[in-house]
């Protein structure tokens, strides 16, 4: 800095060295002014060469910040879907930085259990796409994953499963996505990932852990109880490479996946607990569909071919919600109106835009197959800028 600022300084004397003649002028004769003149043209140039390199000085760490900053994208793939996400794959995979199947788990008995289909790992080997898989607690219960943090010898055993078959099918680590965790294993939890993150480390892997957002410390709500309380951002974010943060699935919504006021509530919340190039910001591509006589969410996992199935029967009605950020579309049949709130490419610019203006580290989306064919066009877009 202090290097900087005797730059910036000498720079500017060059500059008033220049402007020095002006105050005068005016008051010269025009054989005195003819000699100034050329006594200025004599050293025009050499000033000029030397304020060329003054600004190519100062602007050089700004322009090499430029381009440095690509955000990382990471796509989420699922079994259920497995052959939806692998056409999209293989549309898109210059769009994809890691490719993130949750594919392995950890199971009843506490052992490591899963694997990619020889389909998948072709394609991943023909387009050369980086994988992180995900393993969970299988089913997502909540015994599996507390007996697995009261378990040290388990642990351990999970670990080296975990290294030997990164090596194995040449991963470049691995994600945490263990779900529906007691908060008040929230210590044991953290405990595991520092050990976890030490051992991959020490064997050339990454490990980052996805974690339920929340935006209070405390709260008497299953939402907190056992699913968003048992993160300790801060500790997390210190032992892994990154957090994938679930800013989605807001419990509270009577609408959106994730509202823009949500999303920004979660975000201030963490912004002194994970360093924004520790923050994969999390993107849902799917939707969420509401009936209003009564008024309830009745599907939480609608795909945009489902969308497209509805505007092409039904007779709709078609919006975006500035204030919360997302797309809608209400439509009826039987005489009932029903609602769905949705990913498109204008609410995926939207998300674009916040992981740009705060530096983060990329997105987390999930989940390919289910996503507005546009949101890649947007990629395109954004990769110009």
């Amino acid at each position: 800095m202090k290097r900087a600022k005797s730059i910036f300084l000498w720079c500017g004397e060059l500059v008033e060295q220049w402007r020095g003649w002006l105050p005068y002028w005016g008051f010269c004769s025009k054989n005195v002014r003819t000699s100034i003149k050329k006594h200025r043209m004599s050293i025009n140039k050499k000033y000029l060469s030397m304020l060329f390199l003054c600004s190519v000085i100062l602007s050089a760490p700004f322009l090499c910040f430029a381009e440095q900053y690509n955000y990382e994208k990471i796509f989420y793939m699922n079994q259920s879907g497995e052959k939806k996400g692998i056409k999209s794959l293989q549309k898109n995979s210059d769009k994809i930085d890691i490719l993130a199947p949750q594919f392995y788990a950890v199971s009843d008995k506490l052992k490591l259990i899963g694997g990619l289909d020889n389909k998948l790992k072709k394609i991943i080997s023909q387009k050369k796409i980086k994988v992180m898989p995900l393993v969970v607690n299988t089913k997502f219960k909540q015994s599996v994953i507390h007996n697995l943090l009261l378990s040290e010898s388990s642990q351990d055993e999970v670990i080296k499963s975990l290294v030997d078959a990164a090596k194995k099918n040449n991963y470049i680590g691995w994600q945490f996505d263990f779900e529906n965790i007691s908060y008040l294993d929230k210590d044991l939890y953290s405990a595991f990932v520092e050990k976890s993150a030490k051992f991959l480390h020490e064997n050339g892997l990454i490990l980052s852990v996805a974690a339920s957002s929340r935006f209070v410390d405390y709260e008497d709500t299953d939402a907190f109880k056992n699913w968003g309380g048992v993160f300790d951002y801060a500790r997390l974010a210190k032992a892994a490479d990154f957090i994938s943060l679930m800013t989605y699935d807001d419990p509270n919504s009577v609408g959106p996946v994730a509202s823009l006021p949500f999303i920004n509530s979660v975000l201030n919340y963490v912004k002194d607990k994970i360093p924004p190039e520790k923050l994969s910001f999390g993107i849902p591509l799917y939707s969420w569909g509401w009936s209003t006589n009564p008024f309830k969410r009745i599907a939480r996992s609608g795909t945009y071919d489902g969308l497209m199935y509805i505007r092409s029967n039904f007779r709709h009605n078609l919006g975006f919600d500035e204030v919360l950020g997302a797309s809608w579309l209400t439509y009826f049949w039987n005489n009932n109106q029903y609602q769905i709130w949705y990913q498109d490419k204008q609410s995926f610019e939207n998300k674009l835009d916040i992981i740009k203006q705060n530096n983060f580290r990329g997105f987390s989306a999930w989940v390919l197959g289910i996503e507005d064919p546009n949101i890649w066009s947007a990629l395109d877009k954004s990769a110009e800028h």
